[in-house]
């Protein structure tokens, strides 16, 4: 019996999981989809579901939650307004751009802006997990993990 076993550990320490849970979180909420080995589907699939039931109940509490999960550590970085003092405007998009890309806070609007609101209605199943085989390399099982039209 296996009681108390609360997550898969995916053969990795706990930094490298959670690290890679969290890149894998990132990129399915800017991807809407993302192919990877069943058992980090699984638990993908669990941690993007509970993101997008926070983010249907959009207040500020709920923002905060999903920025610590989609933003991380990144508020050491300078403020945009501060770096693009006495820029050109092509150098300015570009800092502003990179900026958002590191620090996840364009994840957290698209979350919120376009992700939630499609679900409003639904009370769970956010996510479609289709099995799509053996990988050709190592025999291990893959799947698609994607957001329910």
């Amino acid at each position: 019996m296996n009681h108390k076993i609360d997550r898969r550990k995916l053969g990795l320490p706990s930094d490298q999981r959670r690290a890679l849970l969290t890149n894998m979180q990132r990129q399915f909420i800017r991807h809407g989809y993302c192919n990877t080995t069943l058992g980090r589907a699984k638990e993908l699939q669990r941690l993007v579901e509970r993101l997008i039931t926070i983010a249907k109940d959009d207040n500020l509490a709920a923002r905060r939650r999903a920025r610590k999960v989609l933003v991380g550590h990144s508020s050491s970085t300078p403020e945009p307004d501060k770096m693009v003092v006495g820029k050109t405007p092509a150098e300015r998009t570009a800092i502003l751009a990179r900026n958002s890309l590191i620090n996840g806070e364009d994840l957290v609007k698209h979350l919120f802006a376009e992700v939630a609101p499609r679900f409003k209605d639904r009370p769970g199943g956010y996510t479609r997990l289709t099995r799509t085989g053996r990988r050709r390399g190592d025999g291990a099982e893959t799947a698609v993990l994607e957001l329910v039209d």
